[in-house]
């Protein structure tokens, strides 16, 4: 062994090479082995002729490893490759200098081909192009060829001074046979080029090696790839369909399981040149583009602005249900006629809300009519009091309080479903023109109170219409039910120094607001323990804030009062 063969095989990328796996996957056994020296027709001749380089390449092996390293650190691409090495230039010369002198080894059997499939797959676990790993190979041709040829050289130089000194000692210059030295030089370089041809044709072996390694490695990729989106796709929750677009129509190539057990048909039902949406839609049901820019919207802005979404009708083999179909073509070479289709249903949440919309229509309608003829009722038995009957007269007068406040708690439901209703869609805002019209609007209508409001000059967060009506609320609780005696609402926005937040921070100096009603906000109180409906304008504020990706918190204020911090998005501004 060579002081440079200590070094071979020693880096720390190797304990990551499972070579048996990796000869098994390629192929690469001894009869392989054979074959493959058969085709290129590389025998016994040639390991004698490699034997014969053996000194010739421990002697000139720092020489190559400088030149072919000078050459590869000259270009910023090999560089970067080298970084991701855990080895240092020089002891990549180290192993160059090893890899030299084992082509000359003379035995190039299991063992050889074994260490060269270790060796590409280092190249490939540091990622190295494979443009690179090839044409490294003709920069050694280069550097080997130059040793190859200073071999020759010499030996022609020998041969001739060899043929003359011969001449010279048996008759002077009579005694040159010319031909004789013609032949010795054609032998020379015969061999020569025997020893070249053998040395390019191990090299061969090398390169299909390499080339076997990285096969391997992109076909393996691809294998893990193609299970995985296989196991994805037979195991995602919601119905998956593939399509492909011909010059005739539509034609689904496959469906999930989760599409069979929803819609009751599978991929051979379906086979056809007409879109099986429009065999499973009823009549006059169109499907209905999602405007504004829901979760999956914004997913498509910042990765693929090819998803599309739309709700869309259509007819199981159990029944009519409501969809929200995404579509997303495959941007790929070759497969552009293809798409998935997800369909995410629907239907339950669409019939929860229509019977939640019908509910309260029918509570807030109810209430109204009842609490109008209980008003009225009240108000006849008052004035048909006798004027010194106190009892009745407070009875009445009860009765038309709680009155006003069940139709009061009416309206403000009608306010809240309308302000939750309306927020879907979200968009930059400028965070201080919101708040001073905020502040404009319920400075006029609580004149008593003072309110104070520090902002940059311009602030962008993103947000939605319904925002301007809950941080409203905010600042109007403040000053609601403020009992001090100088009342004062404190506004502030600022950006948080990741810059990745807006704060808006409203505090007061009233009675502070009770724990009870934000805790269950918070999670630190169970939902079960709601009361009353006194908070119902937190729980908007809430809903709007968190659907948004905000976030609500509640403090104490000091001496008294409470502080509501609002953290929202920042956004950039609007284009």
């Amino acid at each position: 062994m060579t002081e440079y063969e200590r070094h071979f095989g020693r880096g720390g990328l190797n304990e990551h090479v499972d070579v048996d796996t990796l000869i098994e996957g390629i192929g690469l056994d001894e009869d392989e082995i054979d074959w493959r020296k058969s085709f290129i027709g590389f025998d016994e001749s040639d390991c004698e002729r490699l034997e014969a380089f053996d000194e010739v390449f421990e002697e000139h092996a720092e020489e190559i490893a400088d030149s072919f390293y000078d050459h590869l650190t000259s270009y910023e691409q090999t560089v970067d490759v080298f970084d991701r090495s855990p080895k240092s230039i020089e002891e990549l010369k180290r192993t160059q200098k090893a890899y030299l002198t084992t082509l000359a080894a003379g035995n190039y059997d299991e063992a050889y081909f074994r260490n060269r499939a270790r060796i590409g797959k280092i190249h490939d676990l540091v990622d190295m192009p494979i443009k690179h790993y090839l044409g490294q190979y003709n920069i050694y041709y280069g550097l080997l060829l130059s040793l190859v040829t200073d071999r020759l050289h010499e030996q022609l130089t020998a041969t001739v001074e060899a043929e003359l000194e011969r001449a010279l000692s048996e008759g002077g210059d009579d005694g040159i046979d010319s031909q004789r030295i013609s032949r010795r030089i054609y032998e020379d370089v015969e061999d020569g080029i025997d020893e070249l041809h053998s040395l390019l044709k191990l090299l061969n072996l090398d390169i299909q090696v390499a080339v076997d390694t990285y096969m391997q490695s992109r076909l393996d990729a691809l294998e893990t790839e193609r299970d995985r989106f296989a196991a994805l796709f037979e195991n995602v929750p919601s119905p998956v369909v593939i399509v492909r677009f011909t010059d005739d129509g539509e034609r689904v190539e496959a469906v999930n399981e989760a599409f069979e057990e929803l819609f009751g048909y599978t991929a051979a039902d379906l086979e056809n040149d007409q879109s099986f949406e429009e065999l499973l839609r009823p009549p006059g049901e169109e499907p209905t583009p999602i405007e504004g820019s829901s979760l999956l919207a914004e997913l498509s802005d910042e990765q693929n602005r090819e998803l599309i979404e739309a709700e869309v009708t259509l007819e199981t083999m159990f029944g009519r249900r409501e969809f929200v179909r995404v579509s997303a073509p495959v941007d790929r070479s070759g497969l552009e006629d293809l798409e998935y289709a997800f369909y995410i249903d629907v239907t339950d949440q669409k019939q929860r809300q229509e019977r939640l919309q019908v509910l309260s229509r029918v509570l807030r309608h109810d209430i109204r009519t009842q609490m109008n003829i209980v008003k009225g009722c009240a108000t006849s038995l008052g004035d048909a009091a006798a004027a010194d009957d106190d009892a009745c007269r407070e009875m009445a007068d009860l009765i038309d309080e709680a009155a006003d406040d069940l139709l009061s708690m009416s309206d403000r439901i009608r306010g809240i479903e309308r302000v939750v209703a309306g927020q879907a869609d979200r968009r930059s805002i400028d965070a201080t023109a919101l708040l001073e019209d905020v502040v404009a609007d319920v400075r006029g209508r609580y004149p008593d109170c003072e309110f104070s409001l520090s902002a940059p000059e311009r602030l962008w967060l993103r947000g939605s219409d319904s925002l301007s009506d809950a941080i409203a609320h905010v600042v109007e609780n403040g000053a609601e039910h403020n009992d001090a005696a100088d009342p004062h609402v404190e506004i502030s926005v600022v950006e948080s120094l990741g810059g990745d937040h807006v704060t808006i921070r409203v505090a007061d100096n009233g009675p502070g607001i009770p724990p009870s009603e934000y805790e269950v906000l918070t999670g630190e109180r169970d939902r079960s323990q709601i009361e009353h409906s006194s908070g119902l304008g937190l729980w908007m504020v809430n809903w709007v804030v968190t659907k948004i990706g905000g976030a609500l918190e509640f403090d104490a204020n000091a001496p008294r009062g409470s502080i509501v911090t609002v953290r929202l998005p920042r956004a950039e501004p609007p284009s």
